[in-house]
């Protein structure tokens, strides 16, 4: 979340971020059968990977605006009506999608391989 947003825009951020990353993870576990955790785990760790993509992407330059920094002046002038533009929620959806399926899919790799053994 950018440093010029308020509270409210920056719960959506997280919201956002989080039920991406919860669906993202829900759905590896049924494209995955065998690696899933279960219903309510898989869209756990994907939601925690959403949160988790999104909050390392916000410090790749280039990346962050996407997020939420406001660094164009396209973003700048929007700021003044309200910073939640479909630049931003758009990049904060996919990194979330990205980070829950990520996540899922490293826990089901370490966990479920470690546990085979």
């Amino acid at each position: 979340m950018g440093p010029k947003m308020s509270a409210f825009e920056s719960v959506i951020l997280i919201v956002v971020e989080f039920v991406c990353g919860a669906a993202s993870g829900l759905a590896f576990g049924r494209w995955a059968d065998g690696q899933s955790f279960g219903r309510g785990i898989n869209s756990l760790i994907g939601g925690i990977g959403g949160l988790l993509l999104t909050w390392i992407a916000e410090n790749i330059p280039g990346v962050g605006r996407y997020l939420g920094y406001f660094e164009n002046a396209a973003d700048a002038t929007m700021q003044g009506v309200g910073g939640l533009t479909p630049a931003i929620l758009v990049g904060v959806g996919v990194a979330g999608l990205l980070g829950g399926v990520i996540l899922t899919a490293l826990a089901a790799f370490l966990l479920r391989n470690r546990t085979l053994q």
